[in-house]
């Protein structure tokens, strides 16, 4: 995948297929979109898809406050995806102050190559949002690239977003996130030097949050590891106050510290507790761990 970020200067030599926004979950909707990109792969069309390198919010554009995906997560998703060309646009005073037309002319047509144009019907770009589906739609036929409007996918009555998957995750309704996102609510990074011991056999790596990350609810999930390609079960508390992930891999993995890593939410078992005997907080880890590895056998088929 071509990565262009950090700047406004480039020009893709391919006739592609473009769709522009967010993206911050890549959930169903975001999947239909990019399946109908992959449509037009057989006329020889690059998929392209444009996002910001901040979101929107930051400068005071909507109200989404977080992300679900960091850039590299995202990069990372959309990489396996299949995407040829990823931009992540500049997202600063000047870059957001151009108008809706010029943003088609310079970048949709003249910098991106555009020959389709696949996009949600919620989609705006352009100073102050001028920007939709409907104008890039009137603007096709001058500049030459055809447009597809992707209707919103619904869960039951609501509409699947990113607003409401960043709902399920502060909620701790992580599981059903499984069903509605390309993946699960996940963190990538790595572990602090020091992990946290709890015994002699029990160990909790832990791992920092970035502050735009947003944070589930605080407590108890079962959780999956992957590093190095392999995927191992896991058990991990949330703790929002001290904006760390603690995790216990299930007979632990040697080296696991040295490189990035995976740690997936995939279901909610328990609110955090306080504690006021070390004991009685041995006795539940203990007790948390022991109904996690049931947890992972009795799922084991259906996780992944």
């Amino acid at each position: 995948m071509n990565i262009i970020s950090g700047t406004t200067d480039f020009r893709i030599p391919e006739k592609t297929v473009v769709s522009i926004g967010k993206f911050d979950g890549v959930h169903k909707g975001h999947m239909t979109i990019i399946e109908r990109m992959k449509t037009y792969i057989r006329r020889g069309y690059k998929l392209c898809v444009l996002t910001f390198d901040i979101p929107p919010s930051s400068l005071g554009f909507g109200t989404d406050k977080g992300v679900l995906l960091s850039n590299v997560e995202k990069r990372y998703i959309f990489s396996n995806i299949g995407v040829d060309y990823y931009i992540e646009f500049p997202f600063y005073e000047k870059t957001a102050s151009i108008s809706a037309q010029e943003f088609i002319e310079e970048f949709i047509v003249d910098r991106m190559n555009a020959g389709a144009v696949v996009v949600g019907e919620d989609c705006t770009f352009g100073q102050g949002a001028a920007g939709n589906a409907q104008m890039l739609r009137d603007f096709g036929p001058i500049y030459d690239y055809e447009v597809e409007i992707i209707s919103k996918i619904k869960d039951g009555k609501r509409e699947i977003s990113s607003t409401y998957l960043k709902e399920l995750v502060l909620d701790g309704r992580v599981k059903k996130i499984k069903d509605l996102a390309y993946y699960p609510y996940y963190i990538r990074g790595k572990f602090r030097r020091n992990p946290v011991k709890v015994s002699t056999s029990i160990c909790y790596y832990v791992m920092d949050i970035p502050d735009e990350k947003v944070m589930p609810l605080d407590g108890v999930y079962y959780s999956k590891a992957i590093y190095d390609d392999e995927i191992f079960d896991a058990i991990t508390n949330v703790k929002n106050n001290e904006r760390v992930f603690e995790t216990y891999i299930y007979g632990g993995v040697r080296g696991i510290q040295r490189e990035e890593l995976v740690i997936a939410l995939l279901e909610f078992k328990r609110e955090e507790i306080k504690y006021y005997k070390v004991s009685d907080l041995n006795k539940k880890i203990k007790e948390d761990i022991f109904d996690g590895q049931k947890w992972h056998k009795e799922n084991a088929i259906t996780q992944d």
